[in-house]
């Protein structure tokens, strides 16, 4: 099953309230199952990239640059450039991780099933405090076997599976492709 939603100029408010519950509704069904492999929170983040530069102003970040490769647990990331910033330990902010590239890729285990969940986009913003990812330009989100998102920005709670994506902008356009559920074997009626 595919969808796809248009917003154009003019269309009325309740058909616009509609396209983004419908939005809400298919992402969730896509990817209502589709929790982060929660054991990744506890292992140690590391960065690899040709450049790395501490930059000490507020906020301070660790800035890095040039064939950028993460990985924390079953998470892998890559891109251009990646910054790191720390939260502030007080608040439970958490660390907060701008990935940009050509594109920035992520990959990650799911929790329920094992499955692997690809994305890319022209930037990956995520907070693990919040386990908020926002994923801008050109985003592609695949649950392997399961669906795909495109589109030109997507949020995905990676705590919760909760996504939304798209815009009310005119010409905004997210397109979901639904995988479909696997058959069991037919039975021969005959023996």
């Amino acid at each position: 099953m595919c969808t796809t939603l248009l917003n154009r100029p003019g269309a009325n408010l309740n058909r616009k309230v509609g396209a983004r519950a419908l939005i809400v509704f298919a992402g969730i069904l896509a990817f209502g199952a589709a929790h982060a492999l929660s054991s990744d929170r506890d292992k140690d983040l590391e960065v690899r990239a040709s450049y790395n530069k501490m930059v000490t102003t507020k906020p301070s970040f660790a800035l890095f640059k040039d064939n950028v490769r993460l990985e924390q647990g079953s998470l892998k990331a890559s891109g251009d450039e990646a910054r790191v910033y720390e939260g502030d330990p007080s608040d439970e902010s958490g660390r907060r991780i701008v990935l940009t590239g050509s594109p920035a890729r992520l990959e990650q285990l799911q929790d329920n099933n094992g499955g692997l969940m690809t994305a890319r986009a022209a930037q990956i913003d995520y907070n693990d405090g919040t386990h908020i990812a926002i994923l801008t330009g050109d985003v592609v989100v695949v649950q392997a076997g399961k669906s795909e998102f495109r589109g030109q920005r997507m949020t995905y709670n990676t705590e919760t599976g909760a996504m939304e994506g798209g815009s009310q902008a005119p010409g905004s356009e997210v397109h979901m492709t639904f995988k479909p559920k696997p058959r069991k074997p037919a039975t021969d009626a005959n023996p």
